[in-house]
């Protein structure tokens, strides 16, 4: 909210009330963030163990995996401060650990739903068993999704190494019998394919899987590139000449004819029938172009990332330091993490002031748009996650901003 630098007094008060406000006074204006229990959704990490080696996943790229997984002790901390916090109604259990390897998971997951909260997780699939099943039905946990990026062993062993497809589509059919065996509609199941070269001759088969298994939702997304191997794999950033300014595309030569030769039954939506239901799925394909329009979704649905050893980032991309490939350069980013849960309380981290103003500045995203820019492949900042502006971090050039990658 900005007001004239006029009275400025009697304007605060009047406006604030009893309210309290973190006041930024810009040129002959204030900027009034208001500091209350705002969060409305978490993404929770159990943990960063897996039982896949997925050549898609950042995991394979760290120096030194940081393996481990959140004690009880941390989790019950966790538990009491969303108290702080009336408006939370969504937790989702994701990040970059197979949520279910953590060895309590089931236990968390029923303390969650315990406590009122929509409870919605990614899982590889792999440890869905009768047991797991049985208890994430009776828990209450309201979406289940399913990332499977091949619908073959051959292709699903390349890319989700250690995996058995047989076994996922298995799980996947048993979990559904057990809802309709206990006549209840929840969880919803839903699919998740990261999109990429290798891949993509497979996406007509979607609709035909989703429909066995009775799934309403299929998330397709692309690949976040983070080694040169995988860059060679991405559908949406193959410039074959310099760029230059305003061009703003990312989609490689010819990408028109490629996607034509791999198009959906038409057209393609399926019956998902869910007992006495029966929802109409349907899927579209993620954003491919760079365009004008920069929204993320985590800042603008009040949502905040709590990694499995209680540090707290804003979203998926600045919950660690890791690199990337992007528009043929390496991109070095650095985790950008306002607080600890285990240092201070949940409240007090969402309610920094660091934290208010960088959740500012991505509401109206304050960032130059380092894709179009003619100077971006020599440009020292691109290499971090800065900008000329003097933005650190930067959400510049970030692909969830553009529905180019996607998360539930």
């Amino acid at each position: 909210m900005s007001v004239e630098n006029n009275s400025l007094s009697s304007t605060i008060e009047k406006i604030a009330g009893n309210e309290h406000y973190l006041i930024d006074e810009t040129g002959h204006s204030l900027i009034l963030h208001k500091i209350g229990p705002g969060m409305k959704k978490i993404y929770l990490e159990f943990t960063a163990n897996c039982n896949l080696k997925c050549i898609t996943c950042m995991r394979q790229q760290w120096p030194a995996i940081p393996e481990g997984e959140m004690d009880l002790e941390l989790f019950n901390n966790l538990l009491e401060q969303l108290r702080s916090f009336p408006a939370l109604e969504m937790v989702h259990l994701g990040g970059f650990g197979e949520p279910l390897a953590h060895s309590r998971a089931l236990e968390m997951i029923r303390a969650l739903c315990t406590k009122g909260y929509r409870v919605s997780m990614n899982t590889n699939g792999t440890l869905v068993d009768s047991d797991a099943a049985l208890s994430i039905i009776e828990s209450g946990v309201h979406a289940v999704y399913f990332s499977i990026d091949g619908l073959d062993q051959k292709s699903f062993g390349q890319i989700r190494v250690n995996g058995d497809y047989g076994a996922v589509i298995g799980n996947m059919l048993r979990l559904r019998e057990l809802k309709q065996k206990l006549n209840v509609n929840y969880p919803k199941i839903g699919l998740e394919f990261v999109m990429m070269k290798s891949n993509i001759d497979q996406l007509p088969l979607l609709p035909k899987l989703a429909k066995e298994v009775g799934a309403p939702t299929v998330l397709i997304t692309n690949l976040l590139a983070y080694s040169e191997e995988m860059y060679n794999e991405v559908l949406y950033d193959k410039p074959q000449k310099d760029r230059e300014l305003g061009a703003g595309v990312l989609a490689p030569p010819n990408w028109t004819d490629t996607l034509n030769g791999y198009r959906f039954p038409e057209p393609a939506i399926w019956p998902a029938v869910d007992n006495d239901y029966i929802f109409w799925g349907s899927l579209r394909l993620p954003r491919i172009y760079w365009g004008s329009s920069r929204r993320c979704g985590f800042v603008q649905d009040d949502a905040a990332v709590i990694r499995w050893d209680g540090a707290v980032s804003p979203c998926y991309a600045l919950m660690y330091d890791y690199p990337y490939y992007l528009d043929n350069r390496r991109k070095e980013v650095s985790a950008y993490l306002p607080g600890n849960i285990r240092d201070d309380s949940l409240y007090n981290i969402w309610n920094s002031p660091g934290y208010i103003r960088f959740r500012y500045r991505v509401r109206s995203y304050n960032f130059p748009s380092c894709m179009d820019c003619s100077t971006a492949k020599i440009c020292d900042y691109a290499e971090q996650n800065e900008d000329c502006w003097g933005n650190s971090p930067s959400c510049s050039d970030c692909l969830w901003s553009q529905g180019i990658i996607r998360c539930p």
